[in-house]
């Protein structure tokens, strides 16, 4: 049987540096190594799924309909459709059994909390008056979900699970290789010898420790960063390229590029025309989504 997977990113954060608002995670944000999104590509690429696509939110909920309709024109069968706006763990494969077994056209995936943006769609239900769901929810089978779950609707959602990722709550796992307990450092970090690291922390990929950083309280920094002397990191999450300035003390926050989102204080802060940060120029990925 084949299975195609549509997963629906959230697309870029929305700020507004005038006003010093928070904003919202977004789903290019890695997680100690990689995006959720791509750890959804992974697990389905697990099952021998090569009918995958990734798309914005942005893109109109007619699109991607069609782009279904046509992959049940194709012959898939099966199409499961995921939103980033969870992380969660569901058995796939016990999924396919209940949505199969049961004869079921659209199985919706809940948790104590309510839906968690994930179905499985036959390719009936697909090709079966696709304008019609564009405008209404069709009926569907009620899949029950007991595991790990956390729903990615802020910075602080974001930051916990980072946090779970690193004391091992859940299933992700930090890439590269652990270098003491609860540190994890990719091969192709440079972290200079009086760098003091107390885990758990993670460092990415190409990412620079110059003198004197100090990193702890579940710290993440993700690929292609360079903190500068002196800098020490609390419960923090770095987010990639990103540059910081010699001597800065940051607790309980997430910077991207230039932007500092407090999370004590719930405001965001633009740190770049006091050259205290800056955004780095990207490293390409080959086979990055």
């Amino acid at each position: 049987m084949e299975l195609g997977a549509l997963l629906v990113t959230q697309g870029a954060a929305l700020r507004n540096p005038e006003r010093q608002e928070m904003s919202t995670w977004c789903s290019v944000w890695p997680v100690v190594g990689k995006t959720v999104a791509e750890r959804w590509v992974d697990r389905v690429r697990s099952m021998r799924v090569n009918t995958v696509s990734v798309v914005d939110r942005c893109v109109s909920v007619s699109d991607r309909v069609q782009r279904m309709v046509e992959w049940a024109k194709e012959g898939v069968e099966q199409i499961l459709v995921i939103g980033m706006g969870s992380y969660a763990e569901v058995d796939l494969p016990d999924l396919l059994h209940f949505h199969h077994e049961g004869g079921h056209r659209i199985t919706r995936v809940f948790d104590p909390e309510g839906p968690l943006g994930i179905s499985l769609l036959d390719r009936s239900a697909v090709l079966r008056d696709a304008a019609a769901r564009i405008r209404t929810v069709p009926p569907s089978s009620r899949y029950d979900f007991n595991g790990y779950v956390t729903r990615l609707s802020s910075t602080l959602a974001y930051r916990k699970l980072v946090q779970d990722a690193l004391e091992g709550r859940c299933d992700i796992r930090p890439s590269g290789f652990p270098t003491s307990e609860n540190v994890w450092i990719d091969p192709t970090a440079v972290v200079h010898p009086s760098v003091t690291i107390h885990g758990p922390c993670y460092v990415g990929a190409h990412s620079r420790l110059n003198a004197g950083v100090t990193v702890s309280g579940y710290s993440t920094i993700e690929e292609n960063c360079e903190i500068d002397l002196g800098t020490s990191l609390e419960c923090a999450s770095i987010l990639p390229n990103t540059y910081l300035a010699p001597g800065l003390h940051l607790r309980n926050a997430v910077v991207d590029g230039t932007h500092l989102e407090h999370l004590d204080r719930n405001v965001t802060v633009d740190l770049g025309p006091i050259a205290l940060a800056a955004r780095r120029n990207s490293i390409s990925r080959e086979n990055g989504l």
